[in-house]
């Protein structure tokens, strides 16, 4: 199971494995917990994640 989750310091949506602890943003090289970020999706595949981050971003805010 994977998730889509916001680094709580740059903003930008991250992949991550749903069972990990702690995730380093490759954007701003933040550290981060993945409890305590926001969930935005989840995927049962990494192909089906990063499909669904495509289109987060692709969408206005």
């Amino acid at each position: 199971m994977y998730a889509i989750i916001v680094c709580y310091k740059c903003g930008r949506l991250l992949l991550t494995k749903a069972i990990q602890r702690t995730k380093a943003c490759p954007y701003c090289k933040s550290r981060l917990e993945v409890e305590r970020a926001k969930k935005v999706a989840t995927a049962r595949t990494a192909r089906e994640a990063s499909a669904l981050i495509r289109s987060l971003k692709s969408q206005p805010s």
